[in-house]
């Protein structure tokens, strides 16, 4: 026996049904769109984003919100004021903020950063994360340090 190759002849392709065509076609008056409706007008074909006359999330979003960066860095500020009861020689790190309870509950990750608000007036070592210009100069100034960690 011959093998034949697949194939579509036109002999025995299947004719698309025909629809609306009376009664007697199976699919004849409403040809399947139901009775009455948007959809079942000619042209009333309804575009992918339309949600149905609720405000479209087109609408609910701002045009330039831009995003949000996932690994934003989060500092807890601490400010000079913060240790104008600490001795002379101090070393001001984490150890110290748990113990006298300047920091936040929720820590895990949280980075320490030193602001300049307020005056000191002996020296102190800091051991933080992050600090500002201020807080450096004002620091500095009174004969103490700060030293950066990771």
């Amino acid at each position: 026996m011959p093998v034949f190759e697949q194939f579509t002849h036109p002999s025995n392709a299947k004719s698309p049904r025909r629809r609306g065509r009376g009664l007697g076609g199976g699919r004849g008056k409403t040809a399947g769109r139901g009775q009455t409706g948007q959809k079942s007008r000619s042209g009333g074909n309804i575009p992918a984003r339309f949600e149905g006359g609720r405000t479209p999330a087109v609408r609910k979003f701002g045009k330039f919100s831009g995003f949000q960066r996932r690994r934003k860095l989060h500092y807890h500020a601490v400010n000079l004021d913060d240790f104008a009861a600490a001795d002379s020689g101090t070393v001001i790190d984490l150890a110290y903020l748990e113990a006298h309870s300047l920091l936040p509950k929720k820590r895990r990750g949280m980075l320490i950063k030193l602001l300049g608000d307020g005056k000191l007036e002996h020296k102190l070592v800091f051991k933080l994360h992050a600090y500002s210009n201020s807080a450096r100069a004002k620091v500095e100034a009174a004969g103490g340090t700060c030293e950066v960690i990771e």
